[in-house]
């Protein structure tokens, strides 16, 4: 293999080693932003149950009036502010942020104020019409199909990017064959190399060999007479 050949051969097996490092780092970033949608996912998803159960329970306590119910909406209600605050990610995350909102406003303005009605109703009677009515006139919807939906297409996003990279992964094999081939050929040029100063040593201790041969053949010169 000819020298120029394998300057050739190094300078795709570089550029094939930087094209590999480049996937590689892809690959990695991809990873890591999927690792942390799919985090934001779980909290997300469960902000909002919490958030769905609050207002179930919220529901239950209108008709039945169980002190129990209470407990859980205020049981969830911290839960749902906890998360918000949990690290740095979940405090950047807008869309987290602003189910959080959603969920103030909503106690703040209608469950508790509802609740403050319903507990001076007495227990075991009907509810009154007055209050029945400022029920339906004060319902809020709390758009949790939008939050969902949101928090779902965030996350197939990430799927998508994390599977497009690995999907450009597959020319990570490229560089293995290149680096074989710049073996074969480093060791073709050194064999070759060695070789060539073998034939050289060789011819060189021949012609040493022919010049004190003829050395040798050559007769010495006679004396003049005296």
């Amino acid at each position: 293999m000819s020298l120029a050949a394998l300057l050739l051969l190094s300078l795709l097996a570089a550029v094939a080693l930087g094209f590999y490092g480049y996937q590689l780092h892809r690959l990695d970033l991809a990873l890591a932003a999927y690792k942390q949608a799919a985090a934001q996912y779980q909290v997300r998803t469960e902000a909002l149950h919490r958030l769905s159960d609050m207002e179930t329970a919220f529901n239950r306590y209108l008709l039945d009036g169980n002190s129990a119910n209470l407990g859980l909406i205020q049981a969830d209600k911290q839960r749902i502010e906890q998360l918000a605050q949990w690290d740095a990610d979940a405090q950047h995350d807008q869309l987290l942020q602003n189910l959080v909102a959603v969920e103030q406003k909503w106690h703040g303005q209608i469950v508790q104020p509802i609740i403050e009605e319903r507990r001076k109703v007495a227990a075991g009677q009907g509810l009154p019409e007055d209050f029945l009515a400022k029920y339906r006139s004060s319902g809020q919807d709390l758009q949790l199909i939008n939050f969902e939906a949101n928090a779902e297409n965030a996350h197939h996003q990430a799927q998508q990017a994390l599977q497009q990279s690995q999907n450009e992964a597959r020319w990570l094999w490229l560089p293995y064959p290149l680096a074989a081939l710049l073996i074969i050929g480093v060791v073709a040029l050194t064999v070759g190399a060695v070789k060539r100063v073998h034939q050289l040593k060789q011819a060189a201790e021949g012609a040493d060999e022919e010049e004190e041969d003829e050395h040798d053949g050559k007769e010495p010169p006679h004396e003049e007479a005296k």
